[in-house]
């Protein structure tokens, strides 16, 4: 039991942790996520490892997870909503090589700069796609209320065209993105619900 928890990522071994079973906190306010972040983050540095991977949740670690096979437990971060946090995090520790996996419905909004995804801070802006299927050079009139969720369109764009669409997704999110990390390297990986990744 102890071993599926988040125990092992923060260095305990051997025993359940007063916290519970599942090892989730729920913090009460965006000052003490950000502090749990920044705790994992530091335990990250601290294991040694070269690189720290930081997801939106388990789903999208999942996918990333294979891509770094020899990382420890600790090298992968969650950071929720607050990736722009989580990046000034990292520059903070003076870690160098940071990849940040993300997901559609998140990647729509950071290419716009909302470096906080929570719905509540910012919605999907349909325009704004528009503008970056246009980029792609990829013809796919949609109008205000055909989009329910972003990742309606890995359906709705053609097969062909999803890698420059992607592309640019990308390179928009990296503008905002890597000036947070001045002085590292930040790779950032699109994940698809079937668990394809895309970089640039």
């Amino acid at each position: 039991m102890a071993r599926r928890t988040f125990n092992p990522r923060l260095g305990i071994e051997g025993g359940i942790s007063i916290i519970g079973v599942s090892g989730i906190i729920k913090p009460f306010s965006e000052e003490a996520f950000v502090e749990s972040i920044r705790k994992c983050m530091e335990v990250a540095k601290a294991s040694g490892t070269e690189r720290v991977v930081i997801n939106s949740g388990a789903k999208s670690e999942r996918f990333v997870r294979a891509l770094y096979p020899d990382l420890p437990r600790q090298a992968f971060v969650e950071y929720g909503n607050y990736i722009g946090e989580t990046l000034k995090i990292a520059h903070d520790l003076g870690i160098r090589q940071v990849t940040l996996g993300v997901m559609l419905g998140k990647a729509v909004k950071l290419a716009e700069g909302q470096l906080d995804t929570h719905s509540k801070k910012g919605t999907m802006n349909l325009a704004f796609i528009r503008q970056m299927l246009e980029e792609a050079n990829i013809n796919l009139p949609i109008s205000d209320g055909q989009l329910t969720l972003a990742r309606e369109l890995w359906d709705r764009i053609p097969a062909e065209h999803i890698e420059s669409f992607c592309h640019v997704v990308l390179r928009h999110c990296l503008q905002h993105c890597q000036p947070l990390l001045p002085n590292g390297e930040l790779t950032i990986l699109l994940i698809a619900d079937d668990g394809t990744i895309h970089s640039l």
